[in-house]
């Protein structure tokens, strides 16, 4: 962008990979490197790998990669220079900016300094405001919570916030395009705030910047909460509340607690429940899942105790499900939820409760057992034919087991013998299972395949050859000279390989070494960037003393195997007649001829 002076190897120095990327992505310690889910696509295994040395990370089952800009880019949907300003204030290096270049900052930008701005101002409007403060302290938020989260107060008014982001030149279409002014609709025109008498509630992104807010209202005034709309910053089925803060407890205790609101998220992350996150009181979403699978595949669902908090626990369960996750529900005593039982000081009782939630068949066992009167024939019928339904949706033999022995006890027939009970029940659920026969069931791998093993399955022997010569030159471990000497880059298999071999041959030309910094900046946005990208993220230590001459001569012979089978075809085809003098393989016989009785062609 002109205008803007980068210093680019200054930011990327100042910028640990590791940390940006921890911010999005859980990553485990592997060998030299570190794994994870990709955040780029849905996967199971982890096919994710980053280079803490090299500062580079590659995705071995979607292709993406490259360096700590490049992640910023993908993971925010940012342009180079939007990256870059993102990482520098991150880095806390100063970009230069000309005039026509302030004229033309990102829009993004512009939206986060307008929602920065309005923070501010709900915090200031929140000191000089005693029924706020009255109102938190009554919610039991001490003084900390209240720093942390950023909370504020927005005035009674319709154009508090509208003059002050005046007078702070905020561009008033910003303004409404955050979210936070609403155009009237009266024939006068004009702007009001649409945050008025509630309590503010910030939303901020991974980076920690401000990118929507949630409004409560203080009594029975509707709607109780009020959130930003979406916005090009704003993504509400992508957006979980407190994962700035629970990010990191989320991958160390390998556990994430799903709660209903923001004030679920503060009270339980304050009590020392940091893996704690909610949605923006939406429905819960693939989005929502994929991005808390970048951490954890262990779910505790935390809802309110009511219908409702138990019907949404419920719809959501079989969202985690599918993504592979492992889900239980936390059954809240009646009348009670995360926010109010933590705020009583009963965190012995919550943390007992986290303990005892429940798989999703047994909680459902347990809904439909708590709708009955259990003290009457009649009402163990009705709950065993509701408990029958889920146990039939259960795959698991042992699963199933467990349950049906717990079930038996509430078998009408139990006093005349456990065995009778159980065996009732389980020929019940072999009926509704056999109805429902013929499902597809996936079959899984015994040992499922590595990143990088998938990546490479479908090359050829040859294929996988060159790319490991490449390696051993790329990490400078035999004379590039040598090599191309004996195989010219056009000779390597495939595009991305010609493409990389003959930046290699070129920058050893040049230089008479290979510097792999000065070579991923040849080589960026080319078809030879993702080659270079799993040679340095993927090879193996061990594979690299490889012996050359050796590697060589099997490529060369291997080439020689390939020309002499082809050339047979061809002469089979020009004997048949179906290839004739003039015609295309005509002339590529010819060229075989040639080069197979060149005693200098390799």
């Amino acid at each position: 962008m002109d205008g803007f002076r980068y210093p680019i190897e200054e930011i990327r120095e100042k910028c640990d990979l590791v940390e940006i990327i921890s911010a999005h992505v859980a990553l485990r310690k592997a060998g030299r490197g570190f794994t994870g889910l990709c955040p780029f696509h849905n996967e199971k295994t982890p096919s994710f790998h980053v280079n803490a040395e090299r500062q580079i990370w590659k995705c071995f089952g979607c292709g993406e990669g490259g360096d700590v800009f490049k992640f910023v880019q993908k993971m925010d949907n940012l342009t180079f220079p939007q990256a870059v300003e993102q990482l520098a204030r991150k880095a806390g290096v100063t970009i230069e900016r000309s005039e026509q270049a302030v004229r033309a900052y990102s829009e993004r930008e512009r939206l986060l300094r307008a929602n920065s701005v309005a923070c501010a101002f709900f915090r200031v409007a929140l000191d000089r405001s005693a029924k706020a403060k009255d109102y938190l302290s009554r919610r039991g938020l001490s003084a900390d919570a209240v720093e942390r989260y950023k909370l504020g107060y927005a005035p009674d008014g319709w154009d508090g916030l509208l003059n002050h982001l005046q007078q702070q030149r905020v561009d008033i279409a910003d303004a409404v395009k955050a979210g936070l002014l609403v155009a009237r609709e009266s024939s006068t025109g004009g702007f009001y705030d649409r945050f008025r008498d509630r309590l503010i509630f910030p939303i901020v992104d991974a980076s920690d910047r401000i990118i929507a807010f949630g409004g409560r209202s203080f009594g029975d005034e509707q709607p109780k909460y009020l959130n930003s709309p979406e916005t090009p910053i704003f993504i509400k089925n992508k957006t979980l509340y407190g994962l700035n803060v629970a990010r990191k407890a989320i991958a160390r205790d390998d556990k994430v607690i799903v709660v209903e609101g923001y004030m679920d998220v503060i009270t339980t992350q304050s009590a020392g429940f940091e893996n704690a996150v909610a949605t923006m009181g939406t429905a819960l979403t693939e989005e929502h899942v994929t991005v808390i699978g970048r951490f954890t595949k262990n779910v505790v669902l935390a809802f309110d105790s009511d219908s409702a908090g138990m019907q949404a626990a419920l719809r959501s369960a079989p969202v985690f499900e599918q993504a592979g996750f492992r889900v239980r529900i936390l059954s809240m005593p009646k009348g009670e939820d995360p926010d109010s039982l933590l705020r009583g000081g009963d965190v012995s009782r919550f943390t007992e409760l986290l303990d005892r939630a429940l798989p999703i068949p047994d909680f459902r066992i347990k809904l439909a057992l708590s709708r009955h009167d259990l003290a009457s024939d009649e009402g163990k019928t009705g709950a065993l034919g509701e408990a029958i339904d889920v146990l039939a949706e259960v795959d698991g033999a042992m699963e199933r087991e467990r349950l049906i022995k717990f079930l038996a006890k509430y078998h009408p027939n139990f006093s005349t013998g456990t065995t009778l009970a159980e065996d009732h029940i389980r020929g019940e659920i072999s009926r509704k299972r056999s109805r429902g026969a013929g499902r597809n069931t996936p079959t899984k791998s015994a040992v499922p395949a590595t990143g990088i093993q998938r990546h490479v399955a479908h090359l050829s022997p040859v294929q996988k050859w060159e790319r490991l010569l490449l390696g051993i030159i790329l990490f400078s471990r035999t004379d590039a000279s040598k090599v191309f000497e004996a195989l010219s880059p056009k000779e390597f298999t495939g595009e991305d390989s010609i493409a990389l071999a003959e930046a290699l041959s070129k920058q050893y030309s040049e230089l008479g070494k290979i510097d792999q910094e000065d070579l991923q900046r040849r080589v960026s946005d080319t078809r030879a960037e993702s080659l270079l990208l799993d040679l340095l993220v993927g090879l193996d230590e061990c594979e690299l003393d490889h012996p050359v001459d050796r590697l060589i001569q099997v490529i060369v012979d291997h080439r020689k195997n390939e020309r002499r089978a082809r050339m047979r075809d061809l002469a089979a085809k020009i004997e048949e007649g179906s290839v004739r003098h003039g015609d295309e393989e005509y002339e590529e016989y010819l060229r075989l001829v040639r080069d197979t009785s060149n005693p200098w062609r390799r």
